[in-house]
């Protein structure tokens, strides 16, 4: 195999940064054993990542569904009483539906995803600096956002939904595991494109890339969970939106705001709870049930 030798630039350090010295050499101890070809590290490499966050902490929540353990956890739960137990049919329906997107739909969209933007990437052991990282990361969001919120709202168009998006909705109280349920055409479209927008315009490092698909699966399984944790993200805005459909189409309520699709969810109580909790009462203690404004 060729040897390549890392740009002086990228590896040097100012200031004693030696912190950025230490991850330049765990990267490049990765890519010893995974290699350098970038086809191998964007589409194999990366979908392994990716679905192996998702089973791990999708997993976790379906064991927490199923077996309703432990019982404290219950009280995060964003519409008790829902999948309480998670029904061992529609779980098993679950992971059926989405091992088929992850592997017949996903595998084939990632490598031709790749086939197409692979001109102008960096070399692998070529690690981009905190502010290309950063600047890489805005862009990815903004796009998500973006794409996300004019498919998601294509998708509930009469014609997509009732032939489409409908599968999706089936869970008016979503689990974690429903994060990836979906028609594959819906799967393509709104769940895998919209994440790849990001990566394809700004011809991502594979580094960053990787960062930014954990950030992704993270947030929409935890969007998906129904439990709003202390400490993380809340989930209120999607968890409406599969409750009542035509309210909060986007991810963060950038896009939601600017067309006004977030305007009732704005008079609930679950707007009222949609917020990061610190501590550990859950959010119907902090805003108990009453009445709507």
């Amino acid at each position: 195999m060729e040897f390549y030798e890392p740009t002086p630039l990228l590896l040097a350090t100012t200031g004693g940064n030696s912190t950025r010295e230490w991850f330049v050499d765990r990267w490049n101890s990765v890519l010893d054993v995974l290699g350098d070809d970038q086809e191998t590290l964007y589409v194999w490499a990366l979908w392994v990542w990716t679905n192996a966050i998702y089973w791990l902490l999708a997993g976790t929540f379906a064991v927490m569904d199923l077996t309703e353990w432990p019982r404290f956890m219950r009280k995060y739960k964003n519409q008790p009483g829902m999948n309480e137990p998670l029904d061992w049919a529609r779980f098993k329906q679950l992971v059926k539906t989405v091992l088929f997107n992850q592997v017949i739909v996903g595998m084939p969209t990632a490598w031709i995803s790749f086939k197409v933007n692979e001109g102008g990437i960096a070399h692998p052991r070529d690690l981009p600096d905190a502010w290309t990282l950063v600047r890489d990361f805005t862009v990815c969001i903004t796009l998500w956002e973006i794409t996300f919120y004019y498919s998601h709202r294509l998708l509930h168009s009469s014609f997509l939904y009732r032939r489409v998006h409908k599968k999706h909705h089936e869970w008016t109280s979503p689990v974690a595991l429903a994060a990836m349920y979906a028609h594959p055409f819906e799967y393509v479209l709104s769940d895998l494109l919209p994440v790849f927008a990001g990566p394809a315009v700004m011809r991502c490092h594979v580094a960053t890339t990787a960062i930014w698909f954990a950030f992704v699966m993270v947030d929409t399984v935890l969007d998906h969970c129904g439990y709003h944790l202390p400490f993380l993200s809340s989930p209120e805005s999607h968890d409406y939106h599969h409750l009542k459909f035509n309210q909060c189409y986007g991810l963060y309520g950038w896009m939601d705001w600017f067309h006004g699709t977030d305007t009732e969810f704005r008079k609930k109580q679950q707007f009222k709870r949609h917020h990061r909790i610190i501590g550990f009462q859950s959010a119907r203690q902090l805003v108990p049930d009453g009445k709507d404004a």
